[in-house]
């Protein structure tokens, strides 16, 4: 048993683990690190508790026995756990605040760009500085042409979308309602929800992008700033896909690298 490695202790059952190995998978269960890291401190302290082991059945204790004391001189395995999340991301506070942040600016960004911001009633006030004036438009129904037949004209937005900055010689807010500028815009979306809201899979992804796209059309339609077109909806999903992909494969790459630190 004492030759064991950190793999050995995650592939036992709890019955035929020795109260060091026990000790050792309680400890590891909650270590807020990548898997590298973990593996280099369970087998620093496992050499430690070896160590407390041996001298305590030099004095004559049983096996049993000396791996309860071992164990027992290391302490809880909770405090110790904690102390040594505190060591590895002492920035995690400041991170998560950093985090939530960012999603709060995009967040605002997206009522700008889907709400506010995609009028063409965009005013400068005269005999004053000058500036853009951004409103809603309650109760006005200014769009009437709403789209409820998928993939209806998609082929023309998405042209249209291209040559959008041309024709505008600018690059202002209103291109994000266009195709590929909601595609952009909710390409973020793909990297929120996993890093903040633990949605790792493709599957929920789309799920979460689908009923977010559905409620921001609802939600258009009901207060009269824009046109419910379905088109949009499938953008969304599709920009939340594109952020999710990046994400995977940035984490892939992560942990190929901490893979292949010891190799």
């Amino acid at each position: 048993m004492e030759g064991n490695s950190f793999h050995d202790i995650k592939r036992y059952g709890r019955r035929d683990m020795s109260h060091i190995q026990r000790y050792l998978q309680q400890i590891s269960s909650n270590l807020d690190c990548d898997s590298s890291t973990k593996k280099e401190l369970i087998e620093e302290f496992q050499d430690h508790l070896k160590l407390l082991k041996k001298e305590y059945m030099e004095k004559g204790l049983s096996e049993d026995i000396a791996e309860k004391c071992a164990v027992f001189d290391f302490g809880e395995y909770k405090p110790l756990q904690q102390k040594l999340n505190q060591t590895l991301n002492p920035f995690k506070i400041i991170l998560k605040v950093t985090q939530w942040l960012f999603l709060g600016i995009y967040t605002w960004f997206i009522l700008m760009a889907c709400f506010i911001g995609k009028f063409d009633n965009l005013s400068y006030i005269d005999n004053a500085e000058r500036g853009v004036t951004l409103r809603f438009n309650w109760g006005a129904n200014l769009y009437p042409n709403h789209n409820l037949i998928p993939l209806k004209g998609i082929d023309q937005e998405i042209v249209s979308s291209i040559f959008w900055v041309a024709r505008r010689n600018a690059f202002d807010i209103t291109f994000f309602n266009t195709a590929l500028g909601v595609v952009l815009l909710f390409i973020p979306l793909g990297f929120f929800l996993p890093v903040l809201f633990k949605v790792n899979t493709l599957k929920k992804i789309l799920t979460y992008s689908v009923v977010m796209g559905v409620s921001m059309e609802l939600l258009q339609f009901i207060t009269h700033t824009g046109i419910v077109d379905v088109n949009d909806t499938l953008f969304y999903v599709i920009g939340s896909a594109i952020g999710w992909f990046m994400f995977s494969s940035i984490r892939k790459v992560k942990v190929q690298q901490l893979g292949n630190v010891k190799a």
